[in-house]
């Protein structure tokens, strides 16, 4: 029972790791495509409902799924170039990677998102939408002095 609870851990904690880095290869124009296509070949198959255990059996569905996805992910970044593999891994612990630069565009594009819905529902939105911070509009709640000076 010790070995699986550490075996679980392992997963746990490897997965998120190996996500990133063959994230990074994938988006790598070094990599060779055949390990590329295979990849995304394994994970497509596994994000589909067609490997499927019965749900009667508890976790062993989610962590069929787990394993496959990890063991997908150290064949492809074992078929991967090991220099290639380093680069990555040093861009990722010094947090310049591709995976970096898509985070940090996809923060800028929510953000500018969250603005743009925030003014739209000052300047007479909906009076019925949320704001994205958690408190709702309060539109015609709110006295006219102050809707003027929010504006």
């Amino acid at each position: 029972m010790l070995h699986r609870l550490r075996w679980i851990k392992q997963l746990v904690r490897d997965l998120p790791q190996q996500l990133r880095l063959a994230y990074c290869l994938v988006r790598d124009p070094r990599v060779p495509i055949g390990a590329k296509a295979g990849v995304v070949a394994v994970l497509g198959l596994v994000v589909t409902p067609v490997i499927d255990l019965p749900e009667e059996i508890p976790l062993v569905g989610e962590l069929d799924v787990l394993a496959l996805t990890l063991l997908t992910l150290r064949v492809f970044i074992a078929l991967c170039p090991a220099e290639l593999v380093a680069e990555q891994e040093r861009l990722i612990a010094e947090r310049q990677s591709r995976l970096d630069d898509d985070v940090r565009a996809g923060e800028r594009l929510a953000l500018m998102i969250w603005r743009r819905l925030r003014q739209e529902s000052r300047a007479g939105g909906s009076e019925s939408m949320i704001d994205l911070d958690g408190s709702r509009d309060r539109g015609a709640a709110e006295p006219a002095a102050e809707r003027g000076a929010v504006a």
